[in-house]
């Protein structure tokens, strides 16, 4: 069995689907915003809750969606990975991914302190993308649980709310995150 612990170095980035055509094609479905990083020679790991593959990218069609892995040359291999879930290194995703200014990857934001008026609100446990919006799933500080406030909460990740971003320090200040978590 595949342990989460061991998924917290990888960043998921599409699941396989159904085969296509002959020659071990498969659709995946992409859950990145670089796709531009599934590029040939990308090692994935597909995994389920109780398999882990290693496959190497000989080639990503991003018109289609359809994927080919080294090694999967026929529909019966390519079948055998459908509904796996696709991760990347950390590594690979930082080498691979141009941020424009004001873009951060996710795991660079999550453990971010949530700040507001200067009072710690929380920490960023988890993203989540609902629609077109990402919103952090937020562990609300002990002070304010105390204060019989709701435990987690969700902030969209966009203008009013977030002022600034600062993930190499840790901190995110913002405005209208704690009415948001009051209204809970």
């Amino acid at each position: 069995m595949i342990h989460n612990n061991e998924l917290l170095s990888l960043i998921e980035v599409g699941k396989i689907g159904k085969s296509t055509g002959i020659n071990g094609g498969l659709k995946f479905h992409l859950s990145t915003d670089f796709p531009q990083s599934l590029q040939k020679g990308l090692v994935l790991q597909l995994i389920s809750p109780y398999i882990r593959y290693t496959h190497i990218i000989k080639h990503f069609d991003n018109k289609k969606n359809i994927i080919f892995f080294d090694g999967i040359t026929d529909i019966d291999q390519a079948k055998s990975l459908t509904n796996l879930i696709a991760y990347t290194s950390l590594e690979d995703t930082k080498k691979f991914c141009t941020l424009k200014e004001g873009e951060y990857f996710w795991f660079d934001l999550i453990g971010c302190e949530i700040i507001e008026n200067n009072e710690a609100l929380g920490e960023i446990n988890h993203i989540e993308r609902i629609g077109m919006t990402d919103y952090l799933i937020i562990k609300t500080s002990q002070n304010l649980i105390n204060q019989k406030l709701p435990k987690i909460f969700l902030l969209p990740y966009i203008e009013p709310f977030i002022l600034k971003t600062l993930p190499e320090q840790k901190i995110i200040f913002t405005q209208g995150a704690k009415s948001i978590l009051e209204a809970s």
